[in-house]
């Protein structure tokens, strides 16, 4: 078969050649500057999508909060083994954090590589985080990256805050560390917060100028009227105080406190549902919480009492208070269960054992945690932080070393200090990292019983009756 003959045309071939040419070199130039483009966007920006459905490689907005806030330099120093793979989550949280502020900065150093830093900086261990801010250091271990931001935050507030306790009545001491009855877990946690802890005589001196909260822990005798009048003078001023009064303790102050309408009731907690299992009914867990208050709403698990009575507050918004003070909220934020009383009966407290009685008990809830904030009548608008705050509790044995480890009693402790001081920042701190913890196993008396219903008696029963439609059925229906 004859081909068609080629038509020759070597001018315009030529040109297209030269033509495809051009076009590679534009292609490549083109290429070249989209890379150049990226790179230098790459290099100025940390852009990054995290698809986790937890976002765990992502800054949360309290972190973004904290970075944001930082108004002067902090240097993160991790002292790890740089093979070890462990560290790689706080050197990415490091990176994001770094990368979200100029505020902080941040070195990683090989311990076996710079033995002598390690040594100047008294880093003993692999794993040792350093965190520096205007002189004051804070340091943490393992490495773990969920203790970076609050070590961030606390370092870069301006001073310790001053939480005083008063003594004189017989109260507890802060500084004990005996086992059961000492407080010294709970001052630990406290000065980890950046709290200075020092104790006052009212009847010396007054409250001090810089306190940010005063506590009176369990006080059992009564106060003097020079130091109720100095605690007047406190709370008129939109002072912060926390009353911690176990049963029988101070009735002075119990009479006191009535005047901002707050009642610690005589009668003693008894809760036979939420007792600890197999324990007294004195010792019970508190399972209702208010979530609408920043205390209890950081808590994570109920917390323990044991000997505790109620705090009733007495009367609505709006009622007046020395001073001309006038109530502007008031929160029952942690109560006991339905099920639960107030026993006047005198001998629960040695046999542990009591029934319901009308007319000498009072039915649950109980409130046993119970806060109320005043303003002064001529300017009611003022910021919560600066009216006059009261918080009422029904025991101070929550926050001992016996009990202060238990459920939510580290979160209470922590928090009602952290509320009252305005540091509501560590608490949200705190509701971070819970939530990434694993909340521990625990079931009251009330679901002991149940499940013991389940595995002797339910359980058995549904075999037992399908045992026998079985044999029914294969004896009279084959």
């Amino acid at each position: 078969m004859d081909r068609p003959a080629l038509e020759k045309s070597s001018g315009s071939g030529r040109g297209a050649l030269w033509t495809n040419y051009l076009v590679l070199l534009y292609t490549v130039a083109a290429f070249g500057a989209m890379l150049g483009i990226a790179n230098a966007i790459i290099g100025h920006y940390n852009v990054r999508w995290d698809l986790t459905p937890t976002k765990r490689f992502s800054l949360s907005e309290f972190d973004k909060r904290v970075l944001g806030g930082l108004t002067h330099n902090v240097k993160v120093m991790a002292f790890v083994r740089t093979e070890d793979a462990a560290y790689l989550e706080l050197a990415d949280l490091l990176f994001q954090a770094a990368a979200f502020t100029p505020r902080l900065t941040y070195q990683v150093i090989d311990v076996n590589k710079a033995p002598g830093m390690a040594r100047e900086y008294g880093v003993t261990s692999y794993g040792e985080v350093v965190v520096e801010s205007q002189g004051r250091r804070r340091d943490f271990d393992n490495a773990r990256s969920e203790l970076l931001i609050p070590a961030v935050l606390q370092i870069s507030q301006e001073a310790n805050k001053h939480i005083y306790f008063t003594i004189g009545h017989g109260e507890r001491d802060m500084f004990d560390t005996d086992r059961a009855n000492g407080y010294s877990v709970w001052r630990g946690l406290l000065e980890q917060n950046n709290y200075q802890i020092d104790n006052v005589s009212l009847f010396a001196s007054g409250v001090p100028d810089d306190a940010k909260v005063v506590v009176s822990l369990g006080p059992r005798k009564d106060f003097l009227p020079e130091e109720l009048a100095a605690l007047v003078k406190y709370l008129d001023h939109g002072g912060h105080y926390v009353a911690m009064i176990d049963p029988f303790g101070s009735p002075s102050l119990v009479e006191f406190l009535k005047q901002y309408h707050l009642d610690f009731i005589p009668q003693v907690l008894v809760d036979p549902a939420y007792r600890l299992t197999a324990g007294e009914i004195l010792t019970t867990q508190i399972p209702l919480r208010a979530e609408d208050n920043a205390i209890s709403r950081g808590i994570t698990a109920p917390t323990v009492f044991s000997l505790a009575r109620g705090v009733m507050i007495t009367a609505p918004v709006g009622a007046s208070a020395p001073d001309n003070l006038t109530l502007e909220q008031e929160s029952k934020f942690l109560q006991s269960s339905h099920e639960s009383w107030a026993s006047g009966d005198p001998k629960a407290l040695t046999t542990g054992i009591t029934e319901f009685q009308a007319g000498r008990d009072v039915k649950g809830p109980i409130p046993v945690g119970s806060e109320v904030d005043y303003a002064p009548a001529a300017n009611p608008h003022i910021p919560l932080i600066s009216m006059t705050r009261i918080i009422g509790l029904g025991s101070s044995a929550f926050a001992s070393n016996q009990f202060v480890e238990m459920l939510g009693n580290k979160e209470l402790s922590v928090s009602l200090i952290n509320e009252m001081a305005g540091d509501e920042m560590l608490i949200s701190s705190r509701e971070r990292l819970n939530k990434t913890e694993t909340a521990a196993f625990y079931i009251s008396d009330q679901q002991a019983r149940r499940l013991l219903m389940l595995g002797t008696v339910m359980l058995p029963g549904i075999l037992f009756l399908i045992a026998t439609s079985v044999f029914v059925r294969r004896r009279f229906f084959a």
